[in-house]
């Protein structure tokens, strides 16, 4: 029960954390406005939450390996919400700016850190579940930040926005610390070699780069597929939009079933080939052009199922894939950094392809980020032996 209440309390921290990516999205066009900026501008404006994890993660990373995981997600968690309160503060485009990579290293030392402690809170016959569940808390505190901002309408919306944002990530930040053990590794010296030896380990830097690969895949369908499927719906842009994001929320079943099946007795491998060639059969039925929009929009869901079950494979195979207990918090640093690195180039990169090559360009784009991160995991021996096989020996 106490283990429960642990992961109940990281996953919400993380939850609450990456509310930060969505909640000003919403207010694009106010932010345009109110600081007399681009639309381009205030797209940065949204992603520049991930900046930090894209330059630094494996750095962040180490300050979980040398001051432990609790430490670095409550110090995290306490530096999103100190930046998030003073949003409402910005006098220019500037500060805005400031603030909002400020932000970025808090959830990125959150994230980091929150994984490390998902790791040793759970045992090893629950762990690859258990980091399955985790990888879940990205696209649904997106959706929920989101979600929660669209309906602050105010002439200054900053203010009621970063404020309550600030309350809710002190309140997790809270928990953690009340329900989680004392850090084991607070205090470890982790020598420049050992840093750079987990860099450089061919497993953890392949798993990290099919990781950063994967979300990428799901986060560029996402942009494309309103897109595509505008006029088979019949529907505005913005309209189809609505659905093709209720349809992609499916993808969280495949991290809780690719989690569940690595428990049971699941080739990691095995797991990641079936839902990549499955995934691509839904991604062509969905955007081919050839099917009628609600047939389309249910394979869009399928191939948010499928190849979100990559990130949880991924997910749980983090302890596997590092060189030791000690050098784990680098590695998931550099996971994230993969991870916010695709999420970052990913939108423009299939929009541009769209632009000028049109959507079966874009699919092909698409498929062939399948291709490369089956190719990026197939080499690694620890992903042809079960999980279960692994602890039992």
């Amino acid at each position: 029960m106490a283990a429960l209440a642990r992961f109940v309390a990281v996953f919400l921290g993380g939850l609450v954390a990456a509310a930060a990516i969505g909640k000003l999205v919403p207010h694009v066009q106010w932010i345009t406005a109110r600081f007399d900026v681009s639309l381009a501008a205030s797209g940065f404006i949204v992603s520049a939450v991930m900046l930090p994890g894209v330059l630094c993660g494996p750095f962040l990373g180490l300050a979980v390996d040398r001051f432990g995981a609790k430490r670095v997600a409550i110090i995290g968690l306490t530096l999103e919400a100190v930046a998030s309160f003073a949003l409402g503060q910005a006098e220019s485009f500037t500060a805005l700016a400031a603030l909002r990579v400020a932000e970025g290293f808090g959830y990125s030392l959150a994230i980091v850190a929150g994984t490390v402690l998902v790791i040793d809170g759970s045992t090893e016959r629950r762990r690859s579940l258990a980091l399955a569940l985790w990888s879940a808390f990205a696209p649904v505190g997106f959706a929920l930040g989101q979600w929660l901002a669209g309906g602050v309408q105010s002439d200054d919306p900053l203010p009621s926005i970063g404020n309550g944002h600030a309350v809710a990530l002190l309140c997790v930040a809270l928990l953690i610390a009340l329900v989680s053990p004392r850090d084991r590794a607070a205090g470890r010296t982790v020598s420049r070699a050992l840093f750079f030896a987990a860099l450089k380990h061919a497993p953890a830097l392949r798993t990290a780069l099919s990781f950063g690969c994967a979300t990428a895949l799901l986060l560029g369908a996402v942009a494309l597929a309103p897109l595509v499927l505008a006029s088979a719906s019949g529907l505005s842009i913005a309209e189809t939009a609505r659905l093709t994001a209720l349809a992609a929320l499916p993808g969280i079943l495949g991290r809780f079933i690719s989690g569940w099946m690595l428990g049971v007795a699941a080739r990691p491998i095995v797991l990641f080939l079936a839902a990549s060639v499955a995934g691509s059969l839904f991604l062509v039925g969905a955007l081919a052009g050839v099917l009628p929009f609600p047939a389309a929009l249910a394979c869009f869901a399928g191939f948010q199922i499928c190849i979100g079950a990559l990130p949880g494979i991924m997910s749980a195979m983090l302890p596997q894939v590092a060189p030791s207990p000690g050098q784990l918090g680098t590695v998931t640093g550099l996971a994230n950094q993969m991870i916010t690195t695709g999420n970052l180039l990913a939108p423009p990169l299939i929009l541009g392809v769209y632009a000028f090559g049109g959507a079966g360009s874009a699919i092909a784009t698409l498929l062939a980020g399948v291709v490369l991160s089956v190719l990026l995991v197939s080499s690694i021996d620890v992903y042809r032996k079960p999980l279960a096989a692994r602890a039992r020996s």
